[in-house]
């Protein structure tokens, strides 16, 4: 089902492998919030200096509770291709808009679209469905004449993008906004090694439980924090994977990491878009581990994979 890439580990991706088992560091699931939140994040490591983009603003827009949602708008040219609601990856307890500087930044010179970084509220201080509020509260302003204000140039194509936990929360929040009859849709949801369930018993959780940066127990830990009621796990809200009903989700690109817990999930979910009538491709980067963005020009396996994202948001745009 996935289109498969036989890729060998690139020789960079085993030696972080080995750096971090060398490094001997205490492991996210023996933490508290905090301590994970104070450690290094692989963005910082690995990523680079990030690019200069033509124009990025930070500011707020409102979502629930009266929470004032932080964000940041990247604008790469006077008449950008599109719009990019990004959500950072961290298990929904770490990481930070501010992070993934780097990385955004470069998605928006890349892509030739403004890019909309999401500081959503984490866990456990702010549990599910909170974060889930603010994702729809992002998709909601970057469909509305806001963003057209903001950007200068009402865009022509909407993409929800995102990583890890982060892919979970665009996955979540397109459908459902699609889902509500809005008069602009997303077009195109672009979800990298997402977080699809919250089934630990996959064979890639029992194949890669450990040693490849994220671990079963890393999961269970971060799962622990975000939704601690595991009867509130099941709802499609937290694992899009139980979704009734897909078809409103918007067309779909899914990479997923060969080495990764996470895999399995990825990929059944992608099977379930499909399945929905929802126009999805899924590719699998076989020596890949997650985390692999902050890798793009580190390893060229999963620059490679980024590239498969810009294309695939390039031909959205485009249309």
């Amino acid at each position: 089902m996935p289109l498969t890439q036989e890729t060998p580990m690139d020789k960079e991706i085993e030696d972080l492998l080995q750096k971090v088992k060398e490094a001997n560091r205490k492991p996210f699931w023996q933490s508290t919030p905090q301590e994970a939140r104070s450690g290094p994040m692989l963005m910082a490591l690995l990523f680079g200096e990030p690019p200069a983009v033509e124009r990025d603003e930070s500011f707020t827009i409102p979502s629930s509770q009266g929470f004032a949602l932080p964000v940041r708008l990247y604008v790469p040219s006077a008449a950008p291709k599109g719009l990019i609601v990004y959500f950072h990856g961290g298990g929904w307890v770490i990481g930070t808009v501010a992070g993934y500087h780097p990385f955004t930044a470069t998605l928006a010179n890349r892509t030739g679209c403004a890019v909309l970084s999401v500081d959503y509220r984490l866990a456990p201080e702010h549990p599910f469905p909170l974060p889930v509020d603010d994702a729809l509260a992002a998709i909601r302003w970057a469909a509305s004449d806001a963003a057209a204000k903001a950007i200068g140039i009402a865009p022509r194509t909407l993409v929800a993008m995102g990583d890890s936990a982060g892919g979970n929360l665009a996955t979540v929040a397109s459908r459902i906004h699609n889902a509500s009859g809005a008069g602009r849709k997303v077009d195109l949801q672009v979800l990298a090694y997402p977080v699809a369930d919250h089934d630990f018993q996959t064979g890639s959780y029992a194949e890669f439980a450990e040693g490849n940066l994220l671990t079963r127990n890393d999961m269970k830990w971060f799962w622990g924090h975000y939704c601690s009621d595991e009867s509130k796990r099941s709802h499609p809200d937290a694992s899009p994977m139980r979704a009734q009903d897909l078809s409103a989700s918007p067309e779909a690109l899914i990479v997923t990491a060969g080495r990764d817990p996470l895999r399995d999930e990825g990929e059944a979910y992608g099977q379930r878009l499909q399945d929905a009538g929802v126009p999805t491709e899924v590719v699998r980067g076989e020596g890949l581990v997650h985390g692999f963005l902050a890798m793009i020009h580190y390893a060229p396996s999963a620059g490679r994979a980024f590239e498969k994202m810009v294309k695939a948001i390039e031909r959205a745009t485009s249309k």
